[in-house]
């Protein structure tokens, strides 16, 4: 009986640490100044609109579903980078200053 107790306190461990895992989990296009450094900023756009960064970035997450547009303007016009959905990535010879969410 003791044995059956101490499983199902450890199931109950588990599901609760499961439960909990995906709050954590990033959601959205992250932004950072630097190499994955510096400061940092999140969004999650639903519109095709165009975002301007609040200061040049260098390095994205993209942890959504989308695939996004990145400018070295910031009127999101020029020669853009095509970021897929779920990258990870560094473009550090780039001053990137805004983006547009693409509907590919």
């Amino acid at each position: 009986m003791r044995i059956v107790a101490t499983f199902a306190a450890a199931l109950g461990l588990v599901a609760a640490v499961a439960g909990t895992a995906s709050a954590d989990e990033p959601t959205g296009i992250t932004f950072w100044q630097a190499d994955f450094s510096g400061q940092s900023v999140n969004y999650t756009p639903t519109t095709d609109a165009c975002v301007a960064l609040p200061f040049a970035v260098h390095s994205e997450l993209n942890a959504s579903s989308n695939a996004f547009l990145l400018y070295t303007t910031p009127d999101c016009s020029g020669y853009a980078i095509t970021i897929p959905a779920t990258d990870l990535h560094s473009f550090v010879n780039h001053d990137v200053r805004s983006f547009a969410l693409t509907r590919d």
